[in-house]
């Protein structure tokens, strides 16, 4: 063999790490998004390995759904939501209609010390997020509940940018937003969790005008044509950057087919700077590895060093601002509420409330 020629591993011996996935059905980001990058066997769309990770075990609350899946990725299913304890080293619940019952399908992971990634919007009361992060607390399990929009590179473009201006005495007075959503709480989710990635969480006040919150026509709500969300900061304090203390107000259209995935424009005393996150162009696997991959690599992160991205505190009050926004279209009219005043118990509407027969959690 000549000197410094490459000769390829054909014999890997690493170790995969066990995932167990729930809420693989409809409006889940599991079958076609993360999972191609976790098990590769869809030639087409991911080519080769390239995570750590291994889909093992797999629930849905739809057993042919579960079937449908276990298939396609050749894992095993299991009868129950509860029966991948032990048999597991990670879990992702990666659908959106079964976030109401997030807290009841989560909390046998949770006891069991298991990290969990949960999808958004990781709660529909502050009651049943603290719930998930009090059992993780306990037993000090890590979790995880993210998006492309808290991972892509433009956002961490964006929050450098804010230090940046900090650092030297910029005054931020405005920020215009936009993000790709024909709905309120699966997709203007991201948006906002966009937003408080780049600006921080010091957020006074919230809300959300709209002439509805869903994608479509359903029992007690008509669907959303157009919305926007409107964050009230107090200011900004990032450690080692500086504090700015004058209010500001971001705002964000949710507007859909359009060119972007998301951006922002901050105005400054002096100027404004841009970034846009451009919607990927070719074949699928160029928004998969740009777009959708750093979740799954924030995922084995946390699965493979237990530590967590972002704290319990900051996915309790991200989470209580998306609500606060919710109950101020719901009840406000859309005007600015405090955010600190939203109610505990208070609970946002799922659009398909009878997704889960509650009878398994008896």
């Amino acid at each position: 063999m000549k000197k410094g020629t490459f000769m390829p591993n054909t014999n890997p011996t690493v170790e995969l790490l066990k995932i167990g996935v729930i809420g693989i059905g409809e409006y889940s980001h599991i079958p076609t998004l993360w999972g191609p990058e976790i098990n590769p066997n869809f030639p087409d769309i991911w080519p080769m390995r390239s995570t750590r990770m291994l889909i093992t075990h797999c629930w849905d609350s739809r057993p042919e759904v579960a079937k449908d899946f276990a298939d396609k990725y050749k894992c095993e299913i299991v009868k129950n939501y509860y029966d991948m304890v032990g048999k597991v080293d990670g879990m992702i619940f990666g659908g959106f209609y079964e976030c109401s019952w997030w807290h009841l399908l989560t909390k046998p992971y949770l006891e069991a010390g298991i990290p969990c990634f949960i999808n958004r919007p990781f709660a529909l009361s502050m009651k049943d997020a603290r719930m998930m992060v009090e059992t993780a607390r306990a037993h000090n399990t890590p979790i995880l509940c993210s998006d492309a929009h808290e991972c892509i590179k433009e956002v961490q473009v964006a929050r450098a940018k804010v230090e940046q201006f900090l650092k030297e005495g910029k005054t931020i007075l405005a920020v215009n937003s936009e993000n790709d959503g024909s709905e309120y709480p699966a997709h203007g989710v991201h948006g906002i969790y966009f937003l408080l990635a780049a600006l921080g969480m010091d957020v006074d006040k919230a809300g959300f005008q709209a002439n509805g919150w869903w994608s479509s026509e359903g029992k007690g709500y008509t669907k959303m044509n157009w919305g926007v969300i409107s964050l009230q900061y107090n200011g900004i304090s990032f450690e080692g950057a500086g504090k700015q203390t004058q209010p500001f107000l971001a705002t964000q259209h949710i507007l859909a087919g359009q060119d972007s995935n998301a951006g922002m424009r901050i105005y400054y005393r002096g100027g404004w700077w841009d970034v846009v996150c451009n919607w990927e162009k070719g074949e699928f696997t160029n928004r998969l590895y740009y777009y959708f991959f750093p979740t799954v690599f924030a995922m084995q992160r946390m699965f493979e060093t237990r530590k967590m991205q972002w704290s319990y505190d900051y996915i309790l009050q991200k989470t209580r601002i998306f609500l606060t926004a919710f109950k101020s279209h719901l009840e406000h009219n859309g005007q600015l509420i405090r955010v600190a005043d939203l109610p505990e118990d208070w609970k946002a509407p799922n659009p398909r409330p009878d997704f889960i027969n509650e009878e398994i959690f008896r």
